[in-house]
């Protein structure tokens, strides 16, 4: 009997090991500048630290990148993906759960091509005027599990 995959953090309602799987764990190089964003979302998702730094462009790859990134990452939407030969543009936001609280980063993403594969360069905030929002427990939860907050993602203060 075959195990069952699990869907991909990535938002793209594909499984894990076909979707960002096959570029995290399977040594693949993505294809594109939005497949490289999901799949270091996706990084992020899990911790895979060692993958960030290898998908990030060595001119501002941060020195301090590790654990004290946040993890609860919950949900990604790309808006708008641009490419123009070996330079990209991914528009995105991602959600994330903090203390009970959601927050929404909403970035576009700058990517190139260095020695041979797509790179993550640098970013910049898009402020939409979304704060840190307090998440009713008994509201649906915000990774679109269609559980409500409480039995899914809240935590006990």
């Amino acid at each position: 009997m075959s195990q069952p995959t699990s869907l991909c953090p990535c938002s793209s309602e594909q499984n894990y090991e076909s979707c960002c799987g096959r570029f995290l764990d399977g040594g693949q190089l993505a294809p594109n500048a939005e497949a490289l964003m999901r799949s270091r979302y996706t990084a992020f998702c899990r911790g895979a630290f060692d993958y960030l730094r290898l998908t990030w462009h060595p001119e501002s790859c941060p020195d301090d990148l590790g654990a004290e990134e946040p993890s609860n990452w919950v949900h990604l939407e790309v808006i708008e993906f641009d490419e123009d030969g070996d330079e990209a543009e991914v528009e995105f936001k991602a959600s994330l759960i903090f203390d009970n609280k959601l927050e929404i980063l909403h970035e576009r993403s700058f990517f190139e091509k260095f020695e041979g594969r797509w790179v993550y360069h640098s970013g910049e905030f898009l402020d939409d005027g979304q704060r840190l929002k307090k998440i009713a427990k008994d509201a649906p939860c915000p990774c679109l599990s269609g559980k409500i907050f409480k039995n899914c993602h809240w935590q006990a203060p």
